[in-house]
């Protein structure tokens, strides 16, 4: 009797040996598996050029419009491509640039790690100016046809004159005590400046004088460590009829009154990504790469998605009625816009996608590897 109590004892020991093993290990969730469709989207693979072998720090940005496909690498050149891939020019500025390119009136604009930006010609690259800003911008700067906006990591906006790069004006955000390495891009819609800060806020500026309008909080910090109190505004802005769309990290999406600078509505949610807007919805991705699309008049979820969770997603954009995302394994998906369906899917790398842009019905996007690839969507 006593030798099976010692062996019922002994399996026993066993048993919370196992779980206590058990316990010490970490459960890592996967990637979510893709799902089979029938892709219903019409793609056509039109060419591919390596543009880079080192990735920038900041924001990785293309154009692509009438005037044809301007990219850069992080080593300094600046290329300007036709639809059919001919190269039609390229600048060396032999310097390390750290965000993508931007352009705005005829003018295309990259910043250096040092501080550095750059103004060139968009028809043949060559320089207008260059000027100095205190601080390391990682995002795209951008035009209103008067003054040029640049966001640096120090918490400065700097409005730079178009024509020839002189200083006209900066504000000073309040910055937190710790935050993402990362700064939103500035945009401009009707009259006025609209960039997102570290600290969470929003900011309306009057582009001529510099003058804040309004600056209010995104999302109001509720963490207890520093840590989780990292609310940046790193996602660039949206603005449209009056109402503009922002988001943050560890903290909400908002939609603000222009005029007013009231938060009409606010929905919490996590992201880095940019926040896209079409007639008067709001489409973001979140942290772990699911998906949700947002009334922008009353904030009510209209559809969300997890069937890409943690496919580590690019910003969405939009092509005709398709939301356009690509993720970690080179894999392009076609959502329908209206209701989050997954309508088509095109593998156009083995390496991971950073950013997409889109024209009509064009298509280019950039992958980890420094390929941009030029596809036409039928």
């Amino acid at each position: 009797m006593k030798i099976k109590q010692i062996k019922i004892f002994a399996i026993i020991l066993l048993c919370l040996f196992i779980i206590g093993c058990q316990s010490d290990k970490v459960i890592v969730e996967e990637p979510a598996e893709l799902l089979k469709i029938n892709s219903q989207v019409d793609i056509d693979d039109s060419w591919t050029k390596k543009i880079f072998s080192n990735l920038a720090t900041g924001k990785t940005d293309l154009v692509i419009d009438a005037d044809g496909i301007f990219s850069f690498s992080s080593s300094g050149l600046v290329s300007s491509y036709s639809i059919n891939g001919k190269l039609n020019w390229e600048k060396n500025l032999n310097i390390d640039l750290s965000s993508g390119v931007g352009k705005s009136f005829d003018s295309l604009f990259v910043t250096s790690i040092d501080g550095e930006v750059f103004s060139l010609d968009f028809s043949d690259g060559n320089l207008n100016w260059s000027s100095a800003v205190e601080g390391e911008s990682l995002s795209v700067p951008s035009s209103n046809g008067d003054i040029v906006a640049v966001q640096t990591t120090n918490g400065k906006i700097t409005a730079l004159n178009l024509k020839d790069g002189k200083f006209r004006w900066e504000y000073v955000s309040v910055l937190p005590s710790l935050s993402l390495r990362g700064s939103s891009s500035p945009i401009f819609d009707d009259g006025a400046l609209y960039v997102g800060f570290a600290n969470g806020n929003l900011a309306k500026i009057e582009p001529r004088s510099g003058v804040v309008e309004w600056e209010i909080p995104i999302t109001i910090s509720k963490g207890s460590s520093e840590i989780e109190r990292i609310i940046d505004v790193d996602s660039k802005p949206s603005v449209s009829s009056g109402i503009a769309f922002a988001a943050s990290y560890q903290g909400d999406v908002s939609a603000i009154n222009v005029l007013t600078g009231r938060v009409i509505w606010r929905k919490s949610f996590s992201t880095t990504k940019d926040v896209l807007e079409v007639e008067r919805n709001v489409y973001v991705v979140d942290e772990e790469s699911e998906i949700q699309a947002f009334s922008g008049l009353t904030g009510v979820s209209l559809w969300k998605t997890k069937d890409y969770r943690l496919r580590n997603l690019t910003s969405p954009v939009r092509l005709k009625n398709y939301l356009v995302l690509g993720d970690y394994e080179g894999y392009l998906h076609f959502l329908d816009i209206n209701s989050g369906s997954t309508i088509g899917r095109y593998r156009v790398s083995r390496s991971g996608i950073l950013s997409l842009k889109t024209y009509k019905n064009s298509l280019v996007c950039l992958d980890i590897s420094g390929r941009l690839t030029y596809l036409e969507v039928k």
